[in-house]
């Protein structure tokens, strides 16, 4: 048996990851018994993303969760609670492989005390999907906090039968460099498109151009930026532009209080799958201006959307958009600076290359292809066969 598990996420948030996620497993193992393990409505959703037919094939196990800011020493004590029935599953069958899917330093910190101590027989796979603390800059000399770091959780009690899987090629690169140890350990899995999700008929070009913003609308994605670049270029242009932001605001309710000049305003709930992707396909750009320390250590779910539904990018120039571009070709513009970024829409509203947009989303779709789960499930085997024998 494989036993999947989100330990963080309890609603929706995930969900198009998970469902790619599985459908890889699924795909790569179609014989094995696959159970996947989270809470109640994160289930549920991921049960309409997968489809009736891969949903029956996968056994389903609720468990209370955790709040996701839960405090580094809380989780730490309330983990073993939650881990132990993951691994006991084990007693149920021949489970040997645990694929966590996203979690917290101190999850993986109780994960590798709960293997040696007690579970020794069951492999761990454990997806680099969010905060990498401590790993890249200086650590915290605290060594409360610093013993709370990512980097502490990687090199405490040696990683023996665990493998961590990153979801873009830059990420491994970043993470060997500052953890050389690591290096046999770290395997690269592409981030997976979700399954069950029609690609639509690309938008022609033609005015007003739709550029969008899409996800948490903070600082580190850049959302001031795009706020800014709205305000300057319909002040200039009027309405031969439009911008879009499809997504929320942090939890907190801050926001960049000057966006009237966006079509599209951030809301306070998630929005529905449906209506997140019906907002996503009357864009013609997706536009990135990510802060770039941040994203030398996180993958980009909405760089997959922009890959699922034919979108151009304008994305700034770090590691994880120039791959994209070296391996599939002009599938957009990269701008170094702000500036840039406003030369580079300014020349899409006044020339309107039609030609150049077509084979721009030509490209995409090719990119499209190459994240699908059911090609990745091939990579996931070689993977798998590393740490399972």
């Amino acid at each position: 048996m494989i036993i999947v598990s989100e330990l963080v996420f309890s609603d929706g948030g995930h969900v198009p990851f998970n469902a790619g996620l599985l459908t890889i497993v699924r795909t790569a193992f179609p014989l094995e018994s696959v159970c996947f393990v989270g809470a109640s409505e994160h289930i549920r959703e991921l049960k309409k993303q997968v489809g009736e037919e891969l949903s029956s094939s996968i056994v389903w196990q609720e468990l209370a969760l955790l709040p996701a800011d839960a405090p580094y020493f809380t989780r730490f004590i309330r983990e073993f609670k939650v881990l132990q029935p993951i691994f006991q599953i084990n007693r149920d069958g021949p489970a040997d492989l645990l694929l966590v899917t996203h979690a917290k330093p101190a999850t993986l910190v109780v994960l590798k005390l709960l293997k040696r101590f007690r579970y020794g027989d069951v492999n761990i796979q454990f997806v680099l999907h969010g905060y990498l603390g401590g790993v890249i800059g200086p650590r915290h000399r605290h060594p409360i906090r610093r013993f709370q770091e990512m980097n502490t959780a990687f090199t405490l009690l040696g990683n023996e039968h665990l493998q961590y899987i990153v979801l873009e090629k830059s990420l491994r690169t970043v993470l060997i460099k500052n953890i050389p140890i690591l290096e046999k350990r770290v395997h690269v899995l592409p981030h997976p498109l979700p399954p069950h999700e029609v690609e639509l008929r690309p938008d022609t070009l033609r005015p007003p151009v739709h550029f969008g913003f899409l996800g948490l609308a903070n600082e580190s994605k850049g959302f001031p930026v795009f706020v800014k670049l709205a305000r300057d270029t319909v002040e200039q242009y009027g309405d031969q532009a439009e911008f879009h932001a499809i997504g929320r605001v942090p939890s907190d309710g801050s926001v960049d209080g000057k966006i009237e000049a966006l079509a599209t305003k951030p809301g306070v709930e998630r929005l529905s799958r449906k209506t997140y992707i019906h907002k996503v396909s009357r864009l013609h750009f997706i536009i990135f201006p990510y802060v770039a320390k941040h994203y030398q250590l996180t993958a980009s779910g909405t760089l997959l959307d922009a890959l699922a539904w034919a979108k151009p990018l304008i994305a700034r120039r770090i590691e994880l958009f120039e791959n994209m571009f070296c391996e599939f070709g002009d599938i957009g513009y990269l701008f170094s600076t702000d500036l840039e970024l406003k030369s580079i829409v300014e020349r899409i509203v006044q020339k309107m290359d039609l030609d150049r947009y077509h084979q721009q989303v030509l490209n995409i779709q090719r990119a499209r292809c190459s994240r699908d789960p059911k090609v990745l499930s091939v990579d996931y085997q070689k993977i798998c066969q590393e740490i399972r024998g």
